[in-house]
């Protein structure tokens, strides 16, 4: 008997086939639905984290390295009108300094602020208005003269302390918040046109910082992904004139555990004063160190007469010094006469300056920095030399 064999049609083949690829579809769809899903409540993979300054050297806070770079913060540097260096760096290092009364460094790591955007820190440094409700400074009441709406608030600047858990992840336990506050503000009454000034009182500028650091708090404490019992810091920095060569200082702090209203301020003394004092200075702080300091600076003139300029920055807490900035300019271009003048500073620095204060001496030739002489609290003094290759090689600058 002879069978009958007939080959599949066109549109069999094709209903075949779509058969096929519709099982394989849903058994891939069946399988891959049936595999554990791997979740994680840290932003960063176990192996994108990275803890510097592990051993927590010289008293400094440990740092986050993430995807090999270090994390900074998009709101950094953020102000509502152009800021001194000066004041930028004091106002890093009052914040660094008083963090480390309430965040040990042994415990904590450092990480530039993540919670507040760039965008979020414009809006609450821009003034009051209907389209801004958040703005932190007064409206604009349209006058140009000193009865106008200055600009209280300057700058605002996020610190995040962190613990790592399990060495990979890291939490976010504790915060510090600062607010730097003008006691002058500069304005132009047209675009492009000269600059003014206008002075503010330090009462004034007491009051309008609180209020502002209250409706920080207040916003801080509503945001999500900031826990609700987080140790937040806020810390009042008084922004120094802009032609100053010291910066400025903070002078209140408040350390909020939980909740979302400001109590009771600490009041901080501390001031940074530039020598040799001005006739115009009549401050009593600082009289004999700057005493100290003229003649210390007379001696080194006296032997290398060809001084550009020698001026120091001073540090006081609770009246008493602290720190000393010394920077000198010689015209000095060898590298004998470097080496001669950074070792007699080094021997003549400690009849002037007192042993139990970190001191730094930068010496530059023609305002290139050639040697930094400096001392920690009840040490000797160092010297380290900065010259480039080509001097090394050529002797030329």
């Amino acid at each position: 008997m002879q069978q009958n064999r007939r080959g599949l049609t066109i549109t069999q083949f094709l209903i075949l086939l779509f058969a096929v690829l519709l099982v394989i579809v849903g058994a891939l769809y069946f399988f891959n639905n049936r595999q554990p899903v791997s979740t994680s409540s840290s932003s960063s993979s176990p192996s994108s984290v990275q803890v510097i300054n592990q051993n927590n050297q010289q008293g400094e806070y440990r740092s986050v390295i993430s995807n090999g770079n270090y994390l900074t913060s998009s709101a950094r540097g953020m102000t509502v009108t152009t800021e001194s260096n000066f004041n930028a760096q004091s106002f890093e290092l009052s914040l660094n300094e008083l963090s480390k009364r309430f965040f040990s460094t042994r415990r904590y790591i450092f990480q530039e602020g993540q919670y507040l955007s760039s965008d979020l820190l414009s809006s609450w440094l821009d003034r009051y208005s209907n389209s801004n409700r958040s703005g932190l400074n007064p409206p604009d009441n349209g006058r140009t003269d000193d009865s106008r709406n200055p600009y209280y608030l300057q700058s605002i600047e996020e610190n995040d302390f962190m613990n790592q858990v399990n060495g990979t992840k890291l939490n976010l336990e504790g915060m510090t918040i600062g607010l730097a506050m003008n006691r002058i503000d500069h304005y132009t009454r047209a675009l492009g046109g000269p600059e003014y000034t206008q002075n503010i009182s330090r009462a004034e500028m007491i009051a309008q910082g609180r209020t502002a650091a209250a409706k920080v708090l207040r916003r801080l404490r509503s945001m999500n992904q900031i826990p609700k019992d987080l140790p937040i810091l806020i810390v009042m920095y008084e922004n120094a004139p802009e032609d100053s060569l010291a910066g400025g200082a903070p002078y209140a702090y408040y350390l909020s555990k939980s909740g979302n209203t400001v109590g009771k301020w600490t009041n901080v003394d501390f001031q940074n004063v530039v020598f040799p004092k001005t006739d115009t200075d009549r401050s009593s702080i600082g009289t004999q160190d700057n005493t100290n300091f003229v003649n210390f600076k007379n001696e080194i003139q006296n032997f290398f007469p060809n001084i550009s300029y020698a001026t120091a920055q001073a540090h006081y807490e609770n009246g008493s010094l602290n720190g000393l900035n010394i920077n000198i300019n010689t015209s000095f271009y060898s590298v004998s006469e470097i080496k001669a003048f950074a070792t007699y500073i080094a021997e003549t620095a400690p009849k002037y300056f007192n042993n139990s204060i970190p001191i730094r001496i930068s010496l530059s030739a023609s305002n290139q920095l050639m040697a930094v002489i400096t001392k920690d609290s009840n040490s000797s003094y160092r010297i380290i030399y900065l010259y480039s290759y080509r001097y090394i090689l050529t002797g030329k600058l």
